[in-house]
């Protein structure tokens, strides 16, 4: 859960650091005053997109830092360990995202920089961040079958009861099913779209069969030998300088061995310096190292010399190889225009042209191969979507009736709510996607006697605010994730209902974390933290402060929510019987959740 925030320079807020609990976190305050900045900022700390608007003005950089304890999201642990990130002994995440104005910010995980990507891998199980205007999302009939399958695909873990499927798929879960039909769908286009390309225009085949067989014949007859481009370059060069090699290995051979002109060899040369420097060093044994390092530069010479003569014997003047070496290098390279830049790469072409050939000229048993494996992976998926379907309608049953009871308990006893699945009047492996083939769509009626409609043809604000929270409460569990954040959940209620919300937020509250902004002093009343959010000026700057308040604080700020600007004695002592009732109420909750 949340321990902690900082949040610096960040729109209004000049400086401000919150301590979170556990249970119900509220926050509260006028209109405008910078509520659902400091959510914006939690939303920031969690990887969510930003910009350099956030910078307060006149400062060139945001900053906002979390402390996230870890001990109930293992998957966020596990998440980061994979981006090499460590967790300490106490199981304490630390989260700090700089924003600056230039564009240049920085994000650290426990001191480790990360880029965004991996801050939103490893944030995504910590918190699950509801904003007031989400809810609209719940107009759009294709997020339902995402959040049904959401809440099917964990029943056994959640309610310990599977859902009954077919006997060839018993001990698969809905989200299993959905992933095996994913995996065999993907096969199947595979398959179709091969088979699409042989079953093509038989002339334009005809023509690629030609080609390849021209090119394979081509390649194959070019007797292509990894390395022989190297070694052919490399006689190249011998054969195109032979005269001048022989010529310099002449010239040398002559100067160390014969002498030219009259003038002394080298051999002969260094011969007589070494018998004069042996006469000398009898009259001075110091010259013993000068007479031995002429010794060897004259045996040097001397095998030098040989070399020379063998190797004038070697070289040969050879036209005709000459040019054979220029011809297969000539064709070398013509033949790498077309198929590769090395002969590498020209037989890696030779090798795959020569298995599509043979493709196209078995391509009668292919297709007839391809066919019959279309229709298996077809009747596969047949047999998948309809299991789906299946386990969706079921799923869809439970969850009707789960957030039916939701409703109920937000004071709305006579609505009905249904999930409607719809399958194809005629399924076939055609119409199946990596989803299956269904259609899923929120269905509803606020009161008896009135059919059911689509969400977006009668929902009001206030209704459609507690169908999320219902639908919240219900996939809280299914994620199991240890904290969810409300921005206004409670927009457009009033009255008993507003005192039902709150009871419901305190009831999620009861073994999770919650943080909730809100305008309702039913809600705030519930609250295990509660927290005032307020504007002021000063220096000609507008600035959000946020606080923590006591009994009297909290006293004060629920009189003022009951009451307007004016707080009375009377509101004063609705808002402290509220806040009593409220404790009450949480402790028989708590009490309620314990005995279970």
């Amino acid at each position: 859960m949340l321990i902690e925030i900082a949040i610096e320079q960040f729109a209004l807020i000049d400086h401000v650091r919150l301590q979170f609990t556990g249970g119900l976190n509220v926050l509260t305050g006028e209109t405008g005053a910078g509520k659902s900045i400091i959510l914006d900022a939690v939303q920031a700390v969690l990887g969510g997109r930003t910009s350099a608007d956030v910078v307060r003005a006149g400062e060139e950089r945001a900053v906002v830092e979390a402390v996230f304890d870890l001990v109930d999201a293992p998957e966020s642990a596990e998440a980061l360990r994979r981006i090499g990130v460590e967790v300490d002994e106490d199981g304490l995440l630390v989260i700090r995202r700089e924003i600056a104005r230039n564009g240049r910010g920085a994000i650290r995980l426990n001191g480790r920089t990360v880029t965004a990507g991996m801050l939103r891998e490893a944030a995504q199980g910590l918190m699950d961040l509801h904003g007031q205007h989400e809810h609209q999302s719940l107009l759009q009939a294709e997020k339902h079958l995402d959040l049904l399958d959401q809440y099917g695909g964990s029943l056994l873990t959640t309610e310990g009861k599977p859902l009954e499927l077919l006997d060839r798929y018993a001990g698969l879960d809905l989200s299993d099913l959905r992933a095996r039909l994913a995996g065999v769908v993907q096969r199947l286009h595979g398959v179709q779209a091969e088979l699409k390309g042989l079953l093509g225009d038989e002339r334009d085949r005809a023509r690629r069969e030609d080609l390849l067989r021209f090119q394979v014949e081509e390649l194959r007859a070019a007797r292509l030998r990894p390395g022989e481009e190297e070694e052919l370059e490399a006689e190249h060069r011998l054969l195109a300088n032979a005269e001048r090699l022989k010529r310099v290995a002449a010239q040398s051979y002559a100067a160390l061995y014969e002498g030219d002109g009259g003038r002394e060899s080298a051999v002969d040369l260094l011969g007589r310096v070494r018998s004069e420097l042996e006469d000398a060093m009898r009259l001075d044994p110091g010259l013993a190292e000068a007479v031995e390092m002429v010794s060897a530069a004259l045996v040097h010479a001397q095998e030098a010399s040989h070399l020379l003569a063998d190797y004038q014997e070697r070289v040969e003047l050879d036209p005709r190889r000459l040019a054979e070496v220029e011809a297969r290098l000539d064709q070398l390279a013509t033949l790498k225009r077309k198929y590769g830049d090395s002969v590498e790469e020209m037989l890696a072409y030779l090798a795959e042209v020569d298995k599509e050939l043979e493709r196209l000229e078995h391509s009668q048993e292919l297709i007839a191969e391809l066919t019959e494996q279309e229709a298996a992976l077809g009747r596969e998926a047949e047999s998948l979507a309809a299991a789906l379907s299946a386990a969706r309608r079921e799923a869809a049953g439970r969850l009707g009736e789960r957030v039916a009871q939701e409703l109920a308990d937000l004071g709305m006893p006579n609505a009905r709510f249904v999930v409607a699945v719809e399958s194809p009047a005629e399924p076939s492996y055609r119409s199946v996607t990596a989803r299956g083939w269904d259609r899923v769509e929120f269905l509803f009626s606020p009161n008896p006697g009135e059919p059911v409609k689509p969400l977006a043809k009668i929902v009001s604000g206030g209704e459609m605010s507690r169908i999320m929270l219902a639908l919240k409460a219900i996939l809280a569990r299914v994620d199991n994730i240890p904290s969810l954040v409300f921005d206004e959940v409670d927009t457009g209620i009033s009255g008993r209902a507003a005192q039902a919300v709150g009871e419901k937020l305190a009831l999620i509250a009861g073994d999770r974390q919650v943080l909730c902004v809100t305008h309702l002093p039913q809600v705030a009343a519930l609250a295990d933290r509660h927290f005032r959010i307020e504007k002021a000026t000063e220096g000609g700057r507008t600035t959000t402060r946020c606080q923590p308040l006591d009994d009297d604080g909290r006293a004060e700020e629920i009189a003022r929510m009951i009451g307007g600007a004016e707080v009375s004695h009377y509101t004063m002592a609705a808002a402290r019987d509220m806040i009593r009732a409220a404790e009450q109420l949480k402790a028989s909750l708590r009490q309620a959740a314990a005995s279970l």
